[in-house]
C-alpha cells in the first residue's frame, strides 16, 4: 500500500488515515520513527500498557513526612483538620 503526504515547513507530515487505521494509531498517541539499512523510514506505533510502567516508582520516596501527607490530604478534602463527632 502506497500513500503520499507533503512535508510542511516545520518538518511535519500527516499520516494518511488508511495507514493510521491499519496501525491503530489514535489521536495523541506516540509513534516511533526509524531508518532501516535500506534508508527507508519505518513508523511504528508506541503502545504503552500498565506492564510497561509497573514498578517505575518503587524506588521513589515521597517528599515530606506521613503527617505532612495527612495534612495535605485534609486540606485537599476541605476538612482543614476539623474534628468530626
Amino acid at each position: 500500500m502506497k500513500k503520499y503526504s507533503t512535508v510542511t515547513r516545520k518538518g511535519q507530515v500527516t499520516i494518511p488515515m488508511v495507514i493510521r487505521e491499519k496501525l491503530e494509531i489514535e489521536y495523541g498517541e506516540k509513534v516511533e520513527f526509524a531508518v532501516n539499512e535500506r534508508d527507508e523510514v519505518v513508523i511504528r506505533p508506541v503502545k504503552v500498557g500498565l506492564e510497561d510502567v509497573y514498578g517505575v516508582l518503587k524506588n521513589l520516596k515521597p517528599a515530606g513526612t506521613h503527617e505532612d501527607h495527612r495534612r495535605i490530604a485534609r486540606e485537599w478534602a476541605g476538612d482543614k483538620g476539623s474534628k468530626r463527632g
